[in-house]
């Protein structure tokens, strides 16, 4: 009732967005009816019969809110989602995630995030896969997606996650690694510093990202320290949470490491290993300008510095080292078969040797 007694008043609240997408409450107010007309007085539930169709229609749109339903493009998206949610991811990721995002960009474009569906997927699927790229790329991009849309969902721009598509099969192919001879007479033939950083990747398969961010008081003892990772020039974490460890060295290997720091403290840096300018190493330029040369110089196979990783597990199984202990130290985040279907790769042959020397007994 108003404020002379003549009329009836309702008042209620209703959500909308305003032109930021952001959900406000508006309290509105509506008059009902006199109280007194024709000679008939209107109670106050006379009144609330009245405001009750109003009620109806702003309960019927909480049901199925209107409010929910947010608007924006792909395109738009992508850029809000690159802002709010891939900063919290590592610096090797996001650069990944960035270049997976351009294609993806350039293939659903401005379209509604509501109006993509599961045959706008599959088509991506196809044309990734026409234009020749890697079966593992593909499935990557998949995973952005899905990513992606998990986030949307969470925003209330969508309303349900797109189903897995049909991905194209990713044949398993066998990864390079170095032999024993092939470790051995790079070790050899390097100078000082080139044939410490060989031996330590050769002895402890770390990652290229965790050498380049190793200190020199990482080393203590016979113990190395693991507990960050450089990509690019710029520190970050370590690729798991079983990344943070220590591994054993031998006595020769850390003798071999103390000379190294003798070296970088003459130079002043607390780095294991630095660039002529005291910058941490970027281990693809390495790769690219010292590594390639030195195999074509020994006629070693190219490879990577991953095929240390692939050595050292070789090494480890090939003298009976446990599972567990070989898990440790390389630092996998999986179960014990990820280790062996990924790394135990060099001894299969041999296996099979003896399997077939054993049947024939």
């Amino acid at each position: 009732m108003n404020a002379t007694r003549t009329m009836w008043l309702g008042m209620y609240a209703e959500y909308s967005l305003d032109s930021q997408g952001v959900e406000v409450r508006k309290r509105q107010q509506i008059v009902l009816c006199p109280v007194r007309g024709d000679g008939i007085v209107k109670t106050k539930r006379d009144a609330q019969r009245l405001l009750q169709p109003h009620l109806d229609k702003v309960n019927a749109s909480t049901s199925q809110p209107s409010r929910e339903r947010k608007t924006i493009t792909f395109v738009g998206f992508a850029e809000l989602w690159e802002r709010n949610y891939l900063p919290l991811s590592k610096l090797s990721t996001q650069s990944a995630f960035r270049s997976l995002l351009k294609r993806v960009k350039a293939h659903f474009g401005q379209k509604d995030m509501r109006q993509i569906d599961a045959n706008d997927l599959q088509r991506l699927v196809v044309k990734c896969q026409t234009e020749g790229l890697d079966p593992k790329i593909i499935r990557n991009i998949w995973g952005l997606i899905n990513l992606l849309w998990q986030a949307a969902l969470a925003g209330k721009y969508v309303d349900a996650i797109l189903p897995k598509p049909k991905l194209p099969r990713k044949f398993k192919t066998k990864a390079r690694f170095f032999l024993l001879e092939d470790a051995a007479r790079l070790i050899a033939s390097s100078n000082d510093e080139h044939r410490t950083l060989y031996w330590l990747l050769a002895e402890t398969g770390i990652r290229t990202g965790e050498l380049a961010g190793l200190r020199t008081s990482d080393i203590n003892g016979n113990k190395l320290s693991v507990s960050q990772s450089v990509w690019h020039g710029e520190e970050q974490t370590p690729k798991t949470q079983n990344a943070v460890r220590m591994i054993a060295l031998s006595p020769q290997l850390v003798s071999e490491l103390w000379e190294q720091i003798c070296r970088q403290r003459t130079k002043g840096s607390t780095l294991l290993f630095s660039s002529s300018t005291g910058t941490p190493l970027d281990m693809d330029v390495f790769r690219h300008r010292k590594l390639r040369k030195h195999l074509e110089t020994l006629g070693i196979e190219q490879a990577g510095f991953h095929a240390f990783r692939h050595f050292n597990m070789a090494l480890l199984d090939s003298i009976c080292t446990p599972l567990k202990i070989i898990q440790d130290r390389m630092g996998h985040a999986f179960t014990g078969s990820f280790t062996l279907d990924v790394y135990g790769h060099v001894l299969d042959w041999q296996g099979n040797v003896d399997a077939a020397n054993k049947a024939e007994q």
